[in-house]
Order: C-alpha cells, then sequence, then structure tokens
C-alpha cells in the first residue's frame, strides 16, 4: 500500500509533461482512474434494497444496476490490454457516457420516480471533474434524454406531472454543471500545462547549455594538461640534449682544439646523438600539430610492405646491435598495401624502435606479415616486459606515460603511439596492441591491400 502510494505522488514530484496537451489530458484520466472508477463498483448498491420495494415486477433494473461493475471491469481490462495510445481518455469518456445514459433508462423505468434520478446525478456531478470532453456529454445527454422521454411514453407517464419536471430539471442541470466542471477543468489544466511545459523547455535548455559547458570545461582541461605536458617537454626533453652540446662546446673551447683524435669523436658522437634526440621530438611535435590540423594527406600507392620494414630494420640496425637485439623479419615480398610509403615507414619506424627501446638485452624482435582476403596484417612482437591493463587504456592517447621504462635509457616522450594510431586511420587502417604483462607486446598494424574504390582514371 506504501509503495503504491508512493508510486502515485511520484507521477507529480518527477512530472514530465508531453509533447501535446491531448496526450496530457489522457496521462490525468490515466493518474485519476482509481478515483473516478471506484464509485462504478459500489455506486448501485443502496438500491438493492430499494428497487425491490418500489418496483418489484422490474426484472431489468438489477441487469443496469450491476452494469456499472461490468463496465467498470472493461475499464480496468482496457487499461492494462487495450493498445491505443489515448485509451485512458477514451476510457473516461466511455464511463461518463455510460453512467449519463442509463441514469435516463433507470429513471424512465422508474416512471420518473425521484428517488432514482437523485443519487445518479449526484455521482455524475462527482465523475465531471474529470477531463470529459464536453461532446461527449451532450451527446450522452441527448440520448439519455430520447430514451427517458421514450420510455416516459412508453408508460403514459404524464409530462406535466411534478416528478417528471423534476427529473429532466434534474438529469440536465446535473449535465450542464458536469460540462462546465469538464470545460474549466480543461482549462485551469492547459493554463498549467502550458506553463509546466514552457518550464520543461527552459529546463531542458539550460541542462543542454550546461552539458555543453561540461564538455567545453572537459576539453579545455585537456587542452591544459596538454599545454603542461608540452612545456614539461620543452623545458626537460629539450632542455637535457642542448645542455649537452653547450657542455661539450665549452669543453672544446678549453682545451683550444688541443683534442685527440679519440677525445674528439666521443664529443662528436655525443653531439650527434643530442642532435638526433632534439630532432626526434620536433618531428614528433611537428606529426602531432600536422594531425590535429588535419594537414595529413595521404599519398597512396601500392607499397611493398617487405621493402618497407627492411629499410626501416636496416635504419636501426645500430639501435638494435647496442643492446645484442635480434631483428628478424618474416614475411613474403609480394605482400602489398594500398598505403602512403612514408607513412607507413614513419608508422612501421615508431612501433619498431619501440620494440627495441623497451627489449631486454640478447632479446629478439620479430616482425611478420600476411594477407588475410583484402587486407595485410603487420605485427611487431617483442619480449619486453609487456603491458599492464592501465598501460592499454592510455596507449594510443597524447602524451601516454607507460609504467614499463626504456632498458638502455632511451627518451620517450608519449607521443609516438597516438601519431600512429592517427596515421594508421588516415590510411584506413588500424592499429592495436595486443599483451600481456611480462609476456612482451605484440603491436598489429592492419592496412588495406586495395583502395576502397578503384581509382579514377586522369
Amino acid at each position: 500500500m506504501h509503495e503504491a502510494r508512493e508510486r502515485f505522488f511520484r507521477r507529480f514530484r518527477d512530472k514530465v509533461y508531453p509533447s501535446t496537451f491531448v496526450e496530457e489530458i489522457n496521462e490525468q484520466c490515466d493518474i485519476f482512474f482509481p478515483l473516478y472508477a471506484s464509485p462504478f463498483f459500489v455506486a448501485w448498491l443502496p438500491y438493492l434494497s430499494l428497487d425491490p420495494l418500489l418496483l418489484p415486477n422490474e426484472p431489468l433494473m438489477p441487469f443496469l444496476r450491476i452494469g456499472l461493475s461490468l463496465v467498470g471491469v472493461i475499464a480496468l481490462c482496457a487499461r492494462y490490454f487495450w493498445k491505443n495510445p489515448k485509451r485512458h481518455r477514451l476510457i473516461g469518456n466511455g464511463m461518463m457516457y455510460y453512467l449519463i445514459v442509463v441514469t435516463g433508462i433507470i429513471t424512465g423505468l422508474a416512471k420518473a420516480h425521484p428517488s432514482y434520478v437523485g443519487g445518479y446525478c449526484f455521482l455524475i456531478t462527482v465523475l465531471g471533474a474529470m477531463p470529459v470532453q464536453p461532446s461527449q456529454l451532450f451527446s450522452a445527454l441527448a440520448v439519455s434524454l430520447s430514451v427517458f422521454a421514450g420510455l416516459c411514453w412508453h408508460f403514459n407517464v404524464s409530462f406535466t406531472e411534478p416528478a417528471l419536471r423534476y427529473s429532466l430539471q434534474d438529469l440536465i442541470s446535473t449535465v450542464s454543471v458536469s460540462v462546465l466542471m469538464s470545460y474549466g477543468w480543461t482549462m485551469l489544466r492547459r493554463n498549467s500545462y502550458e506553463k509546466g511545459r514552457a518550464l520543461q523547455e527552459m529546463n531542458a535548455q539550460i541542462q543542454a547549455q550546461q552539458a555543453t559547458l561540461a564538455d567545453q570545461n572537459e576539453s579545455l582541461r585537456h587542452l591544459n594538461l596538454e599545454k603542461d605536458e608540452l612545456i614539461g617537454i620543452v623545458s626537460h626533453d629539450l632542455r637535457n640534449p642542448i645542455t649537452a652540446i653547450l657542455g661539450i662546446a665549452e669543453i672544446v673551447q678549453e682545451e683550444d682544439n688541443a683534442l685527440s683524435a679519440e677525445l674528439r669523436s666521443d664529443m662528436l658522437g655525443r653531439i650527434h646523438h643530442s642532435a638526433l634526440q632534439m630532432r626526434m621530438l620536433i618531428d614528433h611535435l611537428l606529426n602531432a600539430d600536422a594531425i590535429e590540423n588535419g594537414a595529413l594527406k595521404p599519398n597512396f600507392a601500392y607499397v611493398s610492405v617487405l621493402e618497407v620494414v627492411a629499410g626501416v630494420a636496416e635504419s636501426l640496425q645500430t639501435q638494435a646491435e647496442k643492446k645484442a637485439i635480434r631483428v628478424q623479419i618474416e614475411g613474403a615480398d609480394n605482400v602489398v598495401v594500398y598505403a602512403d610509403i612514408l607513412l607507413l615507414s614513419q608508422v612501421i619506424e615508431n612501433i619498431l624502435s619501440n620494440a627495441v627501446k623497451y627489449s631486454p638485452i640478447q632479446t629478439q624482435v620479430l616482425v611478420s606479415f600476411q594477407r588475410r582476403d583484402e587486407r595485410v596484417q603487420i605485427a611487431v612482437k617483442d619480449e619486453g616486459p609487456g603491458l599492464s591493463e592501465n598501460d592499454k587504456d592510455s596507449l594510443f592517447k597524447k602524451f601516454a606515460r607507460l609504467s614499463a621504462q626504456p632498458t638502455g635509457g632511451e627518451q620517450s616522450i608519449g607521443l609516438g603511439l597516438s601519431i600512429v594510431k592517427k596515421m594508421v586511420e588516415s590510411m584506413n587502417g588500424k592499429v592495436w596492441c595486443e599483451s600481456e604483462q611480462g609476456q612482451g607486446a605484440a603491436f598489429i598494424v592492419e592496412l588495406p591491400s586495395e583502395p576502397a574504390s578503384p581509382p579514377s582514371l586522369p
């Protein structure tokens, strides 16, 4: 009981106004159905003892009385099983229509006895508060009066009798009052609906604006984080190699160029290494900026995967040899992809250099590729520490910092894989990682072997 009452009042607290007033009326009929349906089940009970006394020879009277309960049962079933979206209002109209017509029939059968019309007119007045259409009330009154007049004529009841005039006046005035109540209720409800609907739309607009502002704030927060990351990169990752170059330059100046060949070679090597670090960082930042600005436009062509992989592996040979890492390539020489050769080279270089960077010494990095239907998969598998679940979640995001650390003290700025993802997607491909912590990682790039549509002829 408590739960049912709570559900009833919750419909008012959490009110959501429908798009049309007709739907609002239908909803109100649904809400107040228990209030106006209940009298249909009990209204005829007081007449159980009155009918046999006043009209002992009228068998139709009990059926009309019980008909009220039958209408209530039909309305209850229709409420839950009828699929018409406007059923609640139609049910209310039908119940009131039946009540008015039956009032005329019962009063006519009772030969206009005032004891019969009074109780039903009171019931019509009580139920007049529900939003019944005035047209339904007027038509029900017309039918009721027609039946009432026909029965009075059949029973030779004189229209000059005061009881008859009283019954007619009572029925007509009761329906007229119900019309006024229904009309007034409808006007009040329409006014409330329009105001509530306006407030609801205003609230929806405010919520939409708040959602937009929240999205903008989130975007600003991300931009601020990226700005902080970029400042950190410039202040740390660029400062270190520049400091190294300046330090070497100062040593050279102090020695007055009287350097041994071995020391000169070592210092030139350090300068070269620091310059490569700076160039790699600047290339990453420029690539990321080009991707963000939409300036990355692939030049598609048929590209041999083996040639690209072999070229990248050769360029990274020195880096791999320093850690005694063996780079092995497995794949047929006739496997081709439809991609941009420069972008594909950068993608493979980034993934393969990461594999070397995070692999322990004296391990193997396997680069394999094979064709699957109209796609080609290029996989780079290392024997490094693998990735944690947290690493996987942020793997391809900008400025991602992984828990695993390079095994040779190499530099990592967290931009490479985010650039890889954008480049691969620009070539109509996809990239993902398969890894278990402690068992290495495999980065797989999948690209089309044919264009999505045949290239247009010049």
